[in-house]
């Protein structure tokens, strides 16, 4: 399951090179997936208990993805941007995005990254789902304006909901994401949603499932983690 790993100063610094994002507005230049079901109702229904249960009822028959996500994605296979926005505007935007994952990647040694959206106030989620078919040890950063919100999983071996609130601010998770082959007590169900008023942002990469990249999180938790 998910770990908060409080984060030190260095790892701090290095996150922050991404919320040029949230400046001027700069997150609505890439379209907002879902718009449709961007509502309180909605929001309530796919990140709520009752949709949790007819997720794991399907068993591996759920293909992993979660099926709403309701936010501006910055992934580099999720970035469609607005009609009208500029050129130069869009070469602004991945040339940052580069250059944030280029430090990433040689800072920390994290090399896949697997999310990087921005929530909407009030009603930006993603839906439950167990990333199973992507199984890997992985680290989600989250950004929040207001530290409205939320990070929601099933805890298998508790049998019981897990969630850790939003902090103003960045916070870290890590942990591993099973696969079906793992057995059901490994695949992790989760999701997220954005209550305040302001901005959530998760930046998300991946390892893989190897006994090396199980060393290679636990060097990066200490190397980013605060004392």
């Amino acid at each position: 399951m998910m770990k908060d790993i409080p984060l030190n100063d260095f790892a701090i610094d290095i996150l922050n090179d991404s919320l040029w994002i949230l400046k001027d507005e700069v997150y609505k230049r890439v379209e907002l997936s879902c718009e449709k079901r961007y509502n309180e109702k909605d929001a309530d229904y796919f990140t709520s208990y009752e949709y949790f249960e007819k997720i794991r009822a399907m068993h591996n028959q759920h293909d992993g993805f979660p099926e709403v996500c309701t936010n501006y994605s910055f992934g580099h296979n999720g970035m469609h941007f607005t009609k009208g926005t500029a050129p130069l505007a869009m070469d602004e935007v991945g040339q940052k995005v580069n250059s944030f994952h280029h430090r990433i990647q040689t800072q920390l040694n994290l090399k896949r990254n697997a999310l990087f959206s921005v929530y909407p106030p009030k009603y930006g989620y993603i839906s439950w789902h167990n990333n199973a078919n992507a199984s890997a040890y992985n680290f989600v950063f989250t950004y929040s304006e207001t530290g409205d919100g939320y990070w929601r999983h099933y805890d298998t071996n508790l049998k019981e909901m897990v969630t850790i609130p939003d902090v103003k601010g960045w916070q870290c998770k890590a942990g591993y994401f099973g696969s079906y082959v793992d057995g059901i007590d490994k695949v992790c169900y989760h999701s997220a949603r954005n209550t305040g008023d302001g901005l959530r942002m998760t930046i998300a990469f991946t390892l893989d499932r190897s006994e090396t990249s199980h060393g290679i999180q636990d060097w990066v938790i200490e190397d980013i983690r605060a004392e």
